[in-house]
Parts: C-alpha cells; structure tokens; sequence
C-alpha cells in the first residue's frame, strides 16, 4: 500500500510541476507574442452590430475595421466588464459568421469566414469617410467549419470542443459518433463496424451525458442479449446528417446538466432563422461493404425557409438508408484456472494454470434500415423575444442473423487430455488433445427495433438587461423485438478434438476435430429452440428556467435557474426453451441450408472449420411440439427476475457569475457557480428465493452540491490559459440499479449477471489546466492536463452464487473505493494559407491523449487490491490531412486508441480486453458545379481487425467487419 501511495503522490507532483511549468512557458511566449496589449473597460448595451463596434473602437482606442455589409442585419449583445479588445470583439460577434484578426498596423479586421476564396476583402474605418483597402485571409468549406469551431472554443469559459455542420456532413460519417472521433480525447466503440459509444478522456460511455439542444435525452437499451448498456446512449440510431454542430464539454458549467464524470455531449439540431434565408439540400449516397457483398443506398434532404424580414422560419430534414453488415468472429472464448492431468493416472499433477474452456466463431449478418426526421419553427417578432418548437424522430431496424459453433469447450478438462499432448507455457494450457469433447451449434435470428422522439420548446425574452428563458421537453427512446428472437441449438459430442491457442494479434486458434464433420447434417442431435421477447421504454421529461442579469463591473452577468427532471424505464423481458419434438432427435438434410459464404476468417492466419451445418430455423420451429401452452403459460419465476422498472426524479437548481477583471496587463474573464441535485430514485422487481420470485421495492435519495469555477487569461490577443476545477457525479448505470438477476443458457459454463439497487453515484473532484496558442487564422496549439479524483465509484465483482442446486459465476455491480483519471491533451490544427498556390489548400490535424488511472477494488474473499480502472484506453491519437482548392476537396483520417482493460486483477476472467484498434478513413470530393459536388469516401481502409486479450495477451476474441467504399451526389441550393 506504500508504493500505490507514493506512486499517486509522484503521480500529483508531475501533474503540478508539468501545470507549472506550462504556465511558466506560455506566459514567456506570450511576452514574446505581444507585449502592447492591455485590457480595457466596457460598457455596450445591446444595439446593432454595426454601432456597437463603432462604441467599442471609441472606448478602446483601438480601429476596428469593417463593411456596413459585412454586419448588416445583425444585433450585438450587451457587454460589460473588463477584457482585451480583441476579445471584446469576438463576444460581439459569436454566433454569427464573422471573423476577427488583428492587422500588422495594430488593426483589428472584421470580415465573413465564408466567402470566394482568395477574396479581398474591403474595410472601412468608423471615422473614415472612405474606404481603406486590406487584404484578408478567407476560407470555405471544411477550412470554415474548423475555423468557426475553433472560434467557439476559444470563445467559450469552460474547456470544450465543436464539430460543425461542414466536418459531420461532409466526412466518412455513418453516425455521429463517427464525427466525434477526431476530437481531442475522444474514441469510439464499434458494433457491427459503426460506431454506437462515445469515450471522452479515456473514460466508458457510461460516464458521459448526451443532451440534444441542451435538453436530456431518453435512451435506448440493448435488446439483443442481456448485456445492457443502461444509461450509454446509441450514437447508431441517430444519423448524423440531421445535427448542425456538437459540443463535447469537457470541464462544466454550473448551468449544465450534472451526471457525466467524462464530459457532457451536446447535440444542435439546424435551426431556420440561424440559416438566415431558404436553403435546398439534397444528398445521395450508395455505399459497398466488403465483407457483406452489397450495394447500400442513402438519402438525405433538407429544406428551410426564413420569412424576408427575419421573423419566422421553418425547417424539414430528413434522412433514409440501408445497411447490410457482416462480421466474421471468435467469441465466447473463455479461459479459467485450475489443475489439469498431463499423464492420463486420474490425478491432477500440473501447478495452477490458465486453461481455455471454449471458443465460439461466429458468422454475424445484419440488414438495417434507417429513418430520421427533425423539424423546427421558429418565431421571432423582434430583438427581444424568440419562440422555437422542435422535434426529432428516428427509427432503426435491424434483422439479425448469427451462426455459430462451439469447440475446446472443456466440458471434459481437467481430466480429459491425451497423455502427453498437453503444451503449457508461462503457465498457461496453450495446446491439448482431448479425448471427447462437446460441441453446440447455433443459429440465432431475430428482428430489433430502436424507436427516439424528442420534442421540445423553448421562449426567450429579453428587456433592461434581463433575460428569461424556459424550456421543457419530453422524450422516449422504445427498443423492442417486433419479431422474436430464436436460437436453434443442436449439442452432441464430437470426440477427439485437437487445438493450438496462439497470442493474440498473432493468428487465431487451431482447432481440429479428428473424428467428425460440423458439416454433417447428422452428426448433433437437437437441443433446443430458445425464444425471447424484449422489450424497453425509457422516458424522459424535463422543464427548466433560466434568468440572467447583466451587469456593469467585475461581475458581468448572474445566472439563477431550476430544473425538474423525471425519467421512467420499464425493461421486460421472457424466455421460453422449446424441447418437445427437438431434444435428442436427429434431423436429417432438409431441416438444414447451405453455409452462406465461402470466405469465413479468411483475413485471419489460423486453421479452425469454416464452415458447419446451418439450421433451418422455420423447419426446426415446426417440428417442435406444445409451443402453444408453452406460449400460454403465466411468466416463469426466470422472466421476472429479468424484468424492472427504474424511476428517478431530479430536481436541480444553480446559481453562477461571469466575472472579468484585468490581472497585471492580463485580462481574465471566466465563470463560478454552484449546481444542487437531489435525485429520488425507486427500483423494482423481483426477488428469489430459490422458490417463487416475489415483488421487490427499493427507495433511495440523494444530494449532490456540485460547485464549479472556470478561468480563461487572455494573456495576448492569439494565447490564452485556461483553469477549471469542479466537482461532479455520474449516476450508476440503470441496468445495474435493478433487483434483476439474469442467468445464462451456456451448455457447459453456468454464469448470471445481477444488479444492486443500492448503489451510490460515482463523485469526482475534477480539475483542468490548458494553454492555447492561436497562432495564426483557423489554426491552434493547445495542450492541457487533466485530473478527476473518483470516489464510490462502481466496478463488476464475480463471485461463487447458488440457485436451484446449481453454482452460478455470478457478476454484478458494488461501490468500491477511491480511484483516479489523470492524463494530458495535445491538440494540433493548421491551415497553411500561406503557403504558394496551389499548396495554400492544404491543412491538418492531429490530437493525442494519454490517460493513467488506478483504483482500490474490494475482493470477494475480503480485502482490497489496486488495478487500473475497466473500460479505459490509456491512449488515444487522431492524424487528418485535408486539401481543399477550387473545385477539388480530399481529406484522409486515422483514428487510433490503445488497449481498453475489461477485467481487473489480472485473474477476473469474465470479461475479454480489447486490443489496440485503429481506422484509416478517406473523403474525396469534385465540385462539378457551384451547386453539386460528387464525393468517394472510404471506411476502414487499412483493413483493421479488433482481437481481444485475457492476462498475458492470451487470445480471447477476434473481429473483423471489413472496408466500406462510399459514392454518391451532394448538392445545394
């Protein structure tokens, strides 16, 4: 325990001194950057944007040069406090596409982002009756997108990101997700080859919070299987083509939303009035998986209108596509320790090693379909109030078609090796013959269906430097089996079985039947057909009210605001094993169909049968017997301890100040606040005791004060500093606060998965330090450090569990003790406009994260150990490179992040770790005319596998979705 203490000990000192010295560093470049810039005090009342820079260039000194067309139409906001005038400028122009630089002369130059390329554009001085000409660095496309989501970070108080509309639109995105994994820190977790989690920092999905237009969002649950995601929301049922920007908030503000440790996840949806006039836009795709042969369309369009005064606006988007998948799988790869006999006497004579019980390749086919639509109005009489009513509806379809075997599967271990055939190296069962083994053949079809809405509506009214604003919301996310999901199980004994595990990343296993063909129709007699229905309702509603005071002085504005927030999930489910008529019987050809494809695992080095007999699953469900009083029959004691219903009412209120203020020639402006949660939260179901289930209720409140302070130093007008400290919580996943318990259909391995209705939150203390360079137009530097010290927080413990006479490997969730995340963040991002034509397209990207963290678990036999935290990459880059001249576009991507640890202490076998995955990605696009532009984009292009890993990078799992090729039309009008 001495070396764990010393070690954080040192761990805290480097993250202090490494904080130090990038303060120290960043305030010499600053020196050498600027050493003339100096706050100033303002004082602006809302008024035009035109007059209000006219305003500050007096109360400045400073000239401020722009076109009366440039801010035509637009309304500043009122601004007090005190600041630089390069950073006074930038708050009166947020929101809109306006760009500030400072010019050699001492200038500042207000211009579009978006215009030609290469246009000049022309500024007048507010005191100058004639024009004086400057030239300006303008960018388009992608460029803008990038330029305007770095301007809202360096805008922003607290520590956040931005993808815009042009980056989710116009790169190799199925979801958003997809989007999301070129932002710093961030990385995505892949089903099926798309991407359904989102990471933040390294940390699981289940510590981030996902809102859309800053309002919470209902959740859908996994229906597949019964690992279920609770909380985590699926970025697969939401195409990205109907979002206008994402925010992903690293350090928070006490007005947000409280329940993401990892960061918060902000979803924008297009709006009318910010298109600011009618825009046509049209896009159709057809996409190609390698690996599934097929030909997927995708259609997308978008229609808005806006009134010519600016007053009212309506929108349509909506989005269509198809998506055939096909994964080629190791699975269900389990290993245990234990003793085995080398020499066939009946005696275990070998020390402790690990020894391989059982792996399953897996043919998994999938066909999705996939609708989204969003509409907005909005209202907006005149400077003072606005009206907005919006709403999101989305549905996903998938037909599941999986086909699987078994083999190795130590149903006879540990005394069933030929003598002498038993290979163990490093202590581990690499190798054997064994005398008899079991095998079980699987088919597993099903249709699941993923439904979302949201809708919402929110007013805003301004007057005398007040500001009211009220929202509410309701929402529902339905995931449910419309047709339901079968397994058709034959379970025989197949003999003598040969098999060879290699190292992960290295090949897959050898595995050879030496006296039987899985292609033999009558080689397994029937077992079963497994029925389930599932079915999940998660339900959100939420109403909340906001009021801001603006204010002269240090103390800029203050916020006050309450909200009410109450989310109902149902989860049900029943399972049904159909034996009569199955259960012994051989069936003979006609119940069986040929292996659908003829190149199984061909990426992967190994020899292993790739092909076996594929059940019917029409003819075998009609060949079994008494369906329908099976059908009939009341819920088993099994089904309801699968089934709850979580309830939880969160009523929050904050109070915060903005705050500017000069500091020694340094302005410094940021935010501080409070946020106070009292969560009530009810869980039922059933509870067994090993004769009937019986109705369980569980009550449970808690308080949360969660203060926060965000500093930002504007130390010059391109370089600024920033820290954040806070505390925050991450409510426990709903699945694991059921009184559920779910036990598993495995022939030969009996284990069940349960939850805890007792459960605390996980707390944190958080802090951030960061220092951002802006060194020239759309281009930044940015490192940072992070450290969040977690308590209560949950981990899966596995212990020995009896029901009905049998020993289960029953895994569930229990607060352990303190814990730690601590990593750094570099960001990288350039246009290199100043390079000679035609290089002067070009630009970059590049981020890494690194990520350590530790946490005291507590042992099922009592006592504590420490380990690295489950479901953390330690480290994370993304590299793109894009070039956009004229009417050519091409932009290249590799995302990348290390291995995940899934299971602690090095001897909790019952889960797999991941292995470190990266893709390459691609986007190419030719502007034919102004209006269409024809695009190729790639997915996967290097061909990356996922393996997966126990201990000693023993092999645990192997995945491989294959590269998809994208092609089709955009165009806008």
């Amino acid at each position: 325990m001495n070396t764990v203490t010393t070690n954080r000990r040192r761990l805290r000192r480097s993250f202090v001194l490494g904080a130090a010295f990038a303060a120290l560093s960043t305030s010499f470049l600053a020196t050498a950057a600027s050493a003339q810039a100096r706050p100033v005090t303002v004082h602006l009342t809302k008024q035009p944007l035109g007059r209000a820079l006219e305003a500050l260039a007096r109360q400045s000194g400073t000239d401020i040069l722009f076109t009366p067309a440039a801010v035509a139409g637009m309304t500043a906001p009122a601004l007090n406090g005190t600041m630089l005038p390069h950073a006074a400028v930038e708050r009166l122009i947020a929101g809109t596409r306006l760009t500030v630089r400072r010019d050699p002369n001492g200038a500042l130059l207000v211009a579009a982002t978006v215009a030609p390329p290469q246009t000049v554009a022309t500024a007048s001085r507010p005191d100058d009756t004639g024009p004086a000409e400057t030239a300006d660095v303008v960018v388009t496309g992608y460029a803008s997108s990038l330029t305007t989501a770095l301007a809202q970070k360096r805008k922003a108080t607290n520590v956040i990101d931005v993808v815009k509309a042009e980056d989710i639109g116009k790169f190799p995105a199925q979801n958003i997700a997809e989007a999301l994994q070129r932002v710093p820190g961030v990385s995505i977790v892949r089903d099926r080859g798309e991407g359904v989690f989102v990471r933040i920092r390294g940390l699981g999905a289940n510590f981030q919070v996902v809102t859309l237009n800053d309002r919470s969002v209902a959740v859908n649950e996994n229906v597949r299987d019964s690992g279920q995601s609770g909380r985590q929301f699926r970025f697969d049922t939401l195409p990205s083509e109907l979002m206008s920007a994402v925010e992903v908030i690293k350090s928070p503000r006490a007005s947000l939303d409280e329940g993401g440790i990892g960061g918060i996840v902000n979803l924008r949806t297009f709006r009318p009035l910010d298109l600011k006039k009618p825009v046509l836009a049209l896009s159709a795709t057809a996409s190609s998986p390698r690996l599934a042969g097929a030909v997927d369309p995708r259609l997308s369009g978008m229609a808005s209108w806006a009134s010519p005064d600016g007053k009212f606006g309506a929108l349509i988007a909506g989005v269509y596509d198809e998506r055939t998948t096909r994964q080629d799988r190791i699975t269900g790869v389990g290993w245990a320790d234990g003793k085995i006999d080398t020499d066939g006497n009946g005696s275990l004579d070998s020390a402790t090693i690990l020894i391989p019980t059982a792996i399953r390749p897996t043919l998994e086919r999938e066909n999705r379909d996939r609708i989204g639509i969003n509409g907005a109005v909005q209202w907006k009489p005149d400077d003072r109030f606005e009206l907005n009513v919006d709403g999101l509806w989305s549905r996903l379809n998938v037909a599941y078609d999986e086909l699987t075997y078994s083999a190795a599967d130590g149903s006879n271990l540990p005394r069933g090796i030929v003598p002498g055939s038993a290979v163990i190296e490093n202590g581990v069962l690499t190798g054997a013959t064994t005398t008899a083994s079991t095998t079980q053949i699987g088919r597993e079809t099903s249709v699941l269906q993923y439904k979302n809405w949201l809708v919402g509506t929110n007013a805003k009214w301004q007057a005398g430097g007040w500001t009211i604003a009220a929202d509410g919301s309701i929402g529902q996310a339905y995931s449910n089996t419309p047709e339901p999901i079968y397994r058709t199980r034959l379970l025989g004994t197949v003999g003598a079985t040969t098999f060879d595990f290699g190292k992960a990343g290295d090949r897959l296993p050898n595995v050879t039947l030496l006296n039987a063909d899985l292609s033999n129709p009558a080689l397994l007699p029937g077992r079963r057909i497994e029925y389930r229905v599932n079915d999940s309702k998660d339900r959100e509603r939420a109403a909340k009210l906001d009021v801001t005071r603006d204010l002269t002085g240090v103390v800029s504005a203050l916020h006050a605001g309450v909200k009410y927030q109450k989310r109902t999930r149902a989860y049900d489910r029943r399972d049904i094993n159909f034996t009569s008529g199955i259960t012994g019987k051989y069936f003979d050809a006609s119940y069986f169909v040929p292996f659908p494809v003829d190149d199984f695992l061909d990426g992967a080095k190994g020899d292993l049968p790739t092909s076996w007999a594929i059940p019917d699953p029409a003819k075998f469900l009609a060949a079994a017997t008494g369906k329908e009083a099976l059908l009939a029959a009341p819920l088993a004691r099994g089904d309801l301890r699968n089934s709850y219903a979580i309830g939880e009412e969160i009523v929050a209120g904050y109070g915060m100040a903005d705050f500017a203020f000069p500091l020694g020639g340094v302005a410094v402006r940021g935010d501080i606040g409070v946020r106070y949660a009292r969560t009530r939260q009810t869980s039922s179901g059933y509870a067994d005791d090993g004769k009937v289930a019986l109705p369980v209720t569980y009550d449970k409140t808690y308080d949360n004060f969660l203060p926060s302070l965000n500093l930002v130093a504007e130390v010059s007008p391109d370089l600024q500093m920033r820290f954040a400290a806070s505390k925050v919580i991450t409510r426990p996943s709903l699945a694991d606060l059921a009184p559920r318990l779910t036990i598993n259909s495995s022939p030969t391995v009996l284990t069940a998965v349960g939850g805890n209705p007792e459960l605390k939150p996980f707390e944190a203390w958080q802090y951030d330090a960061t220092a951002e360079w802006y060194f020239a137009p759309g281009s930044a530097l940015v490192g940072g450090a992070f450290y969040k010290a977690i308590t209560t927080f949950v981990f899966q413990q596995t212990r020995d569990f009896v029901l009905d006479g049998q020993t289960y490997r029953l895994t569930a969730p229990k607060n352990g003790g303190d814990a730690y995340v601590a990593g750094i963040e570099i960001a990288y991002q350039q246009l290199f406009k100043m390079l000679p034509a035609p290089f002067d397209g070009l630009g970059a990207q590049a981020n890494y994260t690194h990520t350590k963290t530790g946490g005291t678990y507590a042992l099922a036999t009592g006592g504590t150990f420490r380990d690295a935290l489950v479901d953390v990459a330690k480290d994370s880059f993304n590299l793109t490179a894009f070039y956009e001249k004229d009417r050519i576009g091409a932009r290249v991507s590799y995302s990348w992040r290390g291995n995940v640890l899934r299971d602690v202490g090095g001897a909790g076998l019952a889960a797999n770790n991941d292995s470190a995955f990266g893709s390459l990605d691609f986007d190419m696009s030719y502007k034919v005319t102004p209006n269409v532009t024809f695009v190729v984009q790639g997915i996967n292009m290097a061909g990356g596998v996922q393996w997966q890993y126990v201990r000693d990078n023993q092999f645990a799992g192997y995945t491989d979705y294959g590269r998809t090729l994208t092609a089709g039309v955009r165009a806008k009008f």
